[in-house]
């Protein structure tokens, strides 16, 4: 079996908490540079991990030596050189989301990916979970009959102004497009994307909480789909709520389809579906290791497998780098969108 040599490139929160705990989950594959600008904390993490280099730059390992693949979790305005870089080198690439700030960026980078022909894939983890697997080849085999309402929520207490921690980089319009809808909502557009089709039109509304908050805090769309498919998204990092805070609610023609996942809930997720008579059932659902990085993990495996030229562990899931374009395209859209509501007069 082929052993891939792969690099973390940030080793920022989610890098140490997720990605390097997934990658490290993976059989057969060498871990070989935690990569980040600040020196001193990519070398913290190599030697917490055992990873035998720790360098400044993807360019910096390059001049060394060429891993199979680089796990990208830097901030997005880094995603789209760091990105490149990687295909021009042949180098496989997960990178996290967003694609980039920009669609014709995210245009780019999906181009170069095909006529490089070299794997990649973009961030959108939660696909990987077992609850929303479930609720995907539920609505495949026409088990909820034609789409006719999505209602889709993530949100928890991350950058709570009263228990949370600064928004960071991810607040600061210089280094991020938007905020809760960027961050948050990012994924449930992809999500959305998956399960119900592409997203034919949209209307917005944004708001900030936080003090001194230049980006926004909580976001909310209206979608349409593929008539008569319509949709609610609700992204927020304020709001009251356990990691990841994700509640789905699939309503079809022939019944409904619920998915939550959150630390609060058994097990991390739960899938239950309703039949037009209001029965529920419970679902049951493989066990998540561990609900903050068992989505990362996944999704690395299934990268590899592509890799390997092996089948997919998880067919129809990879999210490739022309999904983060659509994604992009619709939080464009979204940013544009926020004009157009009626005041009610007494």
């Amino acid at each position: 079996m082929d052993r891939p040599r792969i690099a973390l490139v940030g080793a920022g929160f989610w890098a140490a908490h997720a990605h390097l705990p997934a990658l490290r989950a993976q059989d057969a594959v060498d871990i070989v540079a935690v990569i980040d600008p600040a020196l001193e904390r990519a070398r913290a993490l190599a030697a917490m991990h055992n990873v035998p280099a720790a360098l400044e730059s993807l360019d910096a390992l390059l001049a060394v030596q060429r891993p199979d693949m680089v796990v990208i979790a830097a901030p997005t305005e880094a995603h789209p050189g760091l990105t490149a870089t990687a295909l021009k080198a042949g180098i496989a690439v997960l990178c996290e989301k967003p694609l980039a700030n920009t669609v014709p960026v995210a245009k780019e980078l999906a181009d170069l990916a095909e006529s490089v022909a070299v794997p990649s894939s973009v961030g959108y983890s939660f696909r990987y979970a077992p609850a929303l697997q479930a609720l995907h080849r539920d609505i495949r085999r026409g088990a909820l009959g034609v789409p006719w309402l999505l209602e889709m929520f993530e949100y928890n207490a991350q950058f709570h102004p009263a228990r949370g921690k600064p928004t960071g980089w991810k607040g600061d319009p210089a280094q991020a497009r938007a905020g809760a809808l960027l961050e948050y909502g990012s994924h449930l557009i992809d999500l959305a994307g998956w399960l119900t089709g592409p997203i034919e039109a949209v209307h917005a509304s944004l708001t900030r909480v936080l003090p001194g908050a230049r980006l926004d805090d909580i976001a909310t769309l209206q979608v349409r789909f593929h008539a008569p498919a319509i949709g609610i998204l609700v992204s927020g990092w304020v709001l009251s709520g356990s990691i990841p805070g994700i509640k789905v609610r699939f309503h079809g023609s022939e019944g409904l389809a619920e998915v939550e996942m959150s630390q609060t809930v058994p097990g991390g997720q739960a899938y239950r579906r309703a039949s037009l008579d209001g029965a529920m059932e419970e679902v049951p659902l493989d066990g998540l290791d561990d609900a903050v990085w068992m989505y990362a993990r996944r999704h690395i495996a299934d990268l590899i497998a592509l890799w390997r030229g092996q089948p997919s562990p998880y067919p129809g899931t990879l999210p490739t780098l022309r999904d983060g374009v659509r994604v992009q395209q619709v939080l464009e859209a979204a940013l544009g969108a926020t004009a157009g509501w009626v005041t009610i007069v007494d």
